[in-house]
C-alpha cells in the first residue's frame, strides 16, 4: 500500500474530536511558522513536522489487535 493511501486509511479512522484537535495542531504550527519571526529555516521545519504527524497517526486497526 502506498504511503498515501495508509495516512489516508489513518485520517478516516478519526472520530470527529481527535480530527478537530488535529486541525488546531496545524493552524497553531502554521500561525506560528507565517506570523512569527523564525524565517524560512523555521517554515521548513514546521512543514517537515506537520508531514510528519501525519505519518506518526496511529492506526486504530492496528490498536484494537494488539
Amino acid at each position: 500500500m502506498l504511503e498515501i493511501e495508509k495516512v489516508k486509511e489513518k485520517i478516516t479512522q478519526l472520530d470527529e474530536s481527535e480530527a478537530k484537535s488535529l486541525l488546531m495542531i496545524i493552524y497553531a504550527r502554521l500561525d506560528t511558522a507565517i506570523n512569527g519571526n523564525g524565517g524560512d529555516e523555521f517554515i521548513k521545519k514546521t512543514i517537515i513536522d506537520l508531514f510528519d504527524i501525519y505519518k506518526r497517526l496511529p492506526d486504530k486497526k492496528e490498536l484494537k489487535n494488539n
